[in-house]
C-alpha cells in the first residue's frame, strides 16, 4: 500500500484551519523558552502528561504522542509533544509535526519546523512548501493584543520550559523564524534557494536567519548560484540605508570553490568586515580563505595581530592560509617565526593561554619546513623550563613535536623527532631508539604520522608494527588507521585481529573502520590458506577472511553491553557487511530491530550485502526496500533511561580544577533534562576526576569525557543517550553533547570557542561555560569536578 502524502495545498489549508480544531485563540506571539516571567505551576494532569511525553521522546515512540496532546489547552503539553516529535523524527512523526506547524505558540512552531527540517528526506518540496506557508502566516498575524495576552503567554512559556512544568531557569530562546529558515535550507528543495535569497532583503533578523540557512544549503548542494553569492555580498557590504550584515559571509565559508567572477568582491567585502569586532567577524576571516592568493596578506595580518583579533579569529586565519598555496605557506612561515616563544623559562609560562593554540594551528597548517626551517629548528629544540609543571611540559612537547614532524619529512628515525616529547623523557643515559615506540603520547603520534609518509616496508614496517601492536593508545589507533592507506603493509590481518580483541572501544572501532573501507586488508596472504577462485577471475585466488578477524567481529556482536554503544556496534556491523560474513546474519537481524536508528540503518545495509538485495530496517523488521515507500510503521521503541526517574530539575554549576586553572559550566535541564541529569550524576560520582581533555581545536572547540582519553566510548553500564537536540545557536562558550552519530552521546561534552552555525540543531545544547576553556590543550588533565546546585 503506497504511503499517502498531503499535497502542499492541503498542508497550507491545514495551517489556517487547525486553530478551529484546537479551540485556541488566534495566532499570537509567545515569549521564548527562556522567559523568566513568574508563572503558576502546571496542573497535576498537565505535569503528568509532560512527563509521559518526555518518556515517549526517550523511547522514540512517536505513536505515543497523540492528537489530543497537540490540541491541549496547556501550552506546556503542546510544546512537550512537539519537542518529542521533532527529536523522534521519521515517517511516524511527520503527521504530528505538520499539525504542530500550525500551532499559534511560537515555540511549538519552532520545534515543528526544526523536526520537519530533519525529517524531509523524499518529501523536500512538500516540507518547504509547508514551511514557507507557515512563515507567511506568521508575517500576516496581528500584533500582540495587550499586556494580558503577553502575560498569559509568558506564564505558559515558563510552565513548559522544564520537565513537569518547573521553572525555566534561563533556557536558551527558541526562535520560530530562525527554525523555519534553517529547515528550509536543510531540506534543500528546488524552492529553498530562491526563497532564502528573497528573505535576504527582509528585516535584519530574518536576513541573518536566511544567511545561515543558505550556509546549510551550501553544505548540502556543495554550491550556490552566482546570483545568490552576489546577494550575500551585497548584504554583507551594507549600504547607506542599512548597516553591513557580516553573517552573510557565512555561506561563502561553507563552499570549497566559488566562481572566479566573485572572488575579487569576496576579498573586498570580507576585508572591510575585519574592521568591525563581533562574533560574526570569524565568517569574514573564513571567507578570505576562498578569496584567492591575493587574500594572503590580509589573513597574515589577522594571524599576527594579537590583541586586535581574537585567538579564534587568528587560528581561523592560519587554517585559511593553508588553502592559499605558496603565498599562504610563506605567510605561515613568517608567522611561525614571529609567534614562536623564546626559550626564557618565564616566557614559557605564558604558553597556558589561548595564544598557544594559534601557534599550534599555524604549525599544523604548514605543509613543509620551507622558509620556516630555522624557526622550526629552534622550536624543535626548545628546552623545557627546570621543574616545569606538567601543563608547561605538555605545551613545550606539542611545539617541539610539531616542528620536528615538519623537519623530519619522511625520516621517522630523526633524532629531533624521537626526542621531541618532554612529557615522558627516556631513561637517563639512554638514546632514542627508532625500533621501539617512544614514550609519551604526543611524541608517539608524531612518529606514527611520519612513518605514514612513505611506503611501510622493511625497517619502517618493523617500526610501524611496534606502534600498531602496543604502546600509547592514540598512537596505536593512528597506526591502525594507516593500514587502509598502505596496501603494502604485510601482516595486516594479525594486527587488525589484535586490535579487534582490545578492550578499548576506540581501538576496536579503528580496526573495524579499516576493514569496512578496505575489506581486502582482512584477508590472509596468498598461500597461507587454500583459497577459492571466483568465476570471473580464473587465475586469481579468492579472498579468504582471516579466521581470527571473523571470530573477533562475531564475538563483539555477542558481547554484553556492546549494543549499548551505537558507535562501536555500527563500526563492527559495517565491517561485517564489507566482508559479507554469512554467520553474522542472525545477529544482524536482531540489530535490525534495535531502537537506535543508526544501528538499524547499518544492519540493513549489511544484510543487503549478505542477501544480494536492498534491505530496510526502518520499521524494525528486515524487509525488502520498496520503490514507492512502505506503509509508515513506527520503528521499535527503546527503554526509558534510568536518569529519567530522578531528573535534575534546576541548573547545576560544575567547577573544574584543570591544568589551565579553575573553569566552570552551568548545565541547564530545560532543553535536555536527561542528558544534564547524566552529566551531573557523573560529575558527582567522580567520573570526570583525572580525565584527559582529548580534543582541542583552537578557535573551535574543547572536548573531554572519554573513558580512555581517545574520544571513544562512555562509562560502563551507561547506555548511549538519546539526542536531545534543539534549534539553539552554538555560540562562544555554549556547552554541547559530543556525538558520533544520532543517539550516540554518553559522557563527553564540548565547549565552543566561537560561533559555529553548522552545529546548530545537530547537537544537544546543555549549558554555558565560563573561563578560558580555549586555553586547555590536548592531554591536559581535569583533576577534579565539584557540583554546586
Amino acid at each position: 500500500m503506497p504511503r499517502r502524502r498531503s499535497s502542499p495545498l492541503l498542508v497550507l489549508a491545514l495551517l489556517f484551519s487547525l486553530s478551529a480544531c484546537t479551540g485556541q485563540p488566534a495566532p499570537g506571539p509567545a515569549p521564548d523558552a527562556g522567559s523568566s516571567a513568574a508563572a503558576p505551576a502546571a496542573s497535576a494532569g498537565a505535569a503528568g502528561r509532560i512527563d509521559a511525553l518526555l518518556a515517549a521522546e526517550q523511547r522514540r515512540a512517536a505513536l505515543e504522542v497523540s492528537p489530543a496532546d497537540q490540541q491541549s489547552r496547556d501550552v506546556g503539553v503542546r510544546r512537550a509533544a512537539a519537542r518529542a516529535l521533532a527529536r523522534i523524527g521519521g515517517d511516524a512523526a511527520w503527521p504530528g509535526l505538520a499539525r504542530a506547524l500550525a500551532d499559534e505558540d511560537d515555540e511549538v512552531v519552532a520545534w515543528a519546523a526544526y523536526g520537519l527540517g530533519f525529517s524531509c528526506k523524499e518529501r523536500e518540496a512538500e516540507a518547504v512548501s509547508a514551511l514557507v506557508a507557515r512563515a507567511l502566516a506568521r508575517d500576516a498575524r496581528p500584533s500582540p493584543a495587550g499586556a494580558a495576552t503577553a502575560a498569559a503567554s509568558a506564564a505558559s512559556a515558563a510552565s513548559a520550559a522544564a520537565p513537569s512544568g518547573g521553572a525555566a531557569a534561563g533556557a536558551p530562546p527558541l526562535d520560530a523564524g530562525g527554525a523555519l529558515a534553517r529547515a528550509i535550507g536543510r531540506c534543500g528543495a528546488e524552492a529553498s534557494e530562491p526563497t532564502l535569497v528573497a528573505w535576504l532583503d527582509g528585516p535584519r533578523e530574518r536576513a541573518i536567519h536566511a544567511a545561515y540557512a543558505l550556509g546549510d544549503l551550501a553544505a548540502i548542494k556543495l554550491k550556490l548560484r552566482e546570483e545568490t553569492l552576489v546577494a550575500l555580498l551585497n548584504l554583507a557590504s551594507g549600504s547607506a540605508a542599512s548597516p553591513p550584515v557580516p553573517e552573510a559571509l557565512y555561506p561563502i565559508g561553507r563552499l570549497e570553490h566559488v566562481p572566479l567572477t566573485v572572488i575579487p568582491r569576496i576579498r573586498d567585502v570580507a576585508t572591510a568586515r575585519l574592521a568591525e569586532a563581533s562574533d560574526a567577524r570569524l565568517f569574514a576571516v573564513r571567507a578570505l580563505g576562498r578569496a584567492g592568493e591575493a587574500a594572503a596578506s590580509e589573513l597574515a595580518r589577522v594571524l599576527s595581530a594579537k590583541g586586535v583579533f581574537t585567538a579564534s579569529e587568528r587560528a581561523e586565519a592560519a587554517r585559511a592560509l593553508k588553502r592559499l598555496g605558496p603565498p599562504g605557506q610563506r605567510a605561515l612561515a613568517d608567522a611561525v617565526a614571529a609567534l614562536a616563544p623564546s626559550a626564557d623559562p618565564i616566557a614559557l609560562t605564558g604558553l597556558v593561554s589561548e595564544d598557544f593554540g594559534v601557534l599550534l594551528t599555524a604549525l599544523d597548517a604548514l605543509g613543509s619546513a620551507g622558509a620556516a626551517r630555522k624557526a622550526l629548528r629552534d622550536l624543535a629544540a626548545l628546552p623545557p623550563p627546570p621543574s616545569a609543571p606538567a601543563a608547561i611540559l605538555r605545551r613545550v612537547a606539542w611545539l617541539r613535536c610539531g616542528a620536528a614532524r615538519l623537519l623530519a619529512g619522511g625520516d621517522y628515525r630523526d633524532p629531533l623527532l624521537l626526542g621531541c616529547d618532554v612529557t615522558a623523557p627516556a631513561e637517563p643515559g639512554s638514546k632514542p631508539d627508532a625500533g621501539a615506540p617512544v614514550r609519551g603520547s604526543i611524541g608517539a603520534r608524531a612518529v606514527v604520522e611520519v612513518i605514514g609518509r612513505d611506503a611501510i616496508t622493511g625497517a619502517r614496517l618493523a617500526a610501524f608494527r611496534a606502534y600498531a601492536a602496543s604502546g600509547d593508545l592514540r598512537a596505536r589507533e593512528a597506526a591502525i588507521e594507516l593500514i587502509a592507506a598502505h596496501e603494502e603493509i604485510a601482516g595486516a590481518p594479525d594486527l587488525l585481529a589484535k586490535a579487534l580483541a582490545a578492550e578499548e572501544p576506540g581501538l576496536v572501532a579503528a580496526a573495524a573502520e579499516v576493514i569496512a573501507r578496505q575489506p581486502q586488508r582482512a584477508s590472509e596472504a596468498p598461500g597461507k590458506r587454500k583459497r577459492r577462485k571466483r568465476s570471473d577471475e580464473k587465475d586469481a585466488p579468492a579472498a579468504v577472511t582471516s579466521p581470527a578477524i571473523e571470530a573477533a567481529l562475531l564475538a563483539i556482536l555477542d558481547r554484553p553491553g556492546a549494543r549499548d554503544d551505537p558507535e562501536l556496534i555500527g563500526a563492527v556491523v559495517d565491517a561485517v557487511g564489507a566482508l559479507a560474513l554469512k554467520p553474522a546474519e542472525a545477529r544482524l537481524e536482531q540489530l535490525c530491530r534495535s531502537s537506535h536508528p543508526t544501528t538499524r540503518a547499518r544492519a540493513g545495509t549489511a544484510l543487503g550485502v549478505l542477501r544480494g538485495r536492498k534491505i530496510a530496517c526502518d520499521a524494525g523488521l528486515p524487509g525488502d526496500a520498496g520503490a514507492a515507500g512502505r506503509p509508515a510503521v513506527a520503528p521499535p521503541v527503546g527503554e526509558v533511561p534510568a536518569e529519567a526517574s530522578a531528573l535534575v530539575r534546576a541548573p547545576a554549576v560544575l567547577i573544574f580544577d584543570t591544568d589551565a586553572g579553575e573553569l566552570t559550566m552551568t548545565l541547564d535541564p530545560a532543553l535536555a533534562p536527561v542528558a544534564v541529569t547524566r552529566f551531573v550524576d557523573l560529575a558527582r560520582s567522580g567520573y570526570y576526576d583525572g580525565k584527559i581533555v582529548h580534543r582541542v581545536v583552537p578557535g573551535f572547540v574543547t572536548q573531554f569525557g572519554a573513558p580512555f582519553g581517545d574520544g571513544a566510548g562512555g562509562p560502563p553500564g551507561r547506555p548511549a543517550l538519546r539526542c536531545e537536540t534543539s534549534p539553539v545557536a552554538f555560540e562562544p562558550l555554549r556547552v554541547g553533547v559530543a556525538l558520533a552519530g544520532r543517539d550516540t552521546g554518553s559522557s563527553q561534552l564540548f565547549v565552543m570557542h566561537a560561533r559555529a552555525p553548522h552545529l546548530d540543531g545537530q547537537y544537544a545544547a546543555v549549558g554555558v561555560a565560563a573561563g578560558p576553556w580555549a586555553a586547555l590543550a590536548d592531554g591536559d588533565i581535569i583533576r577534579s569536578v565539584k557540583v554546586r546546585n
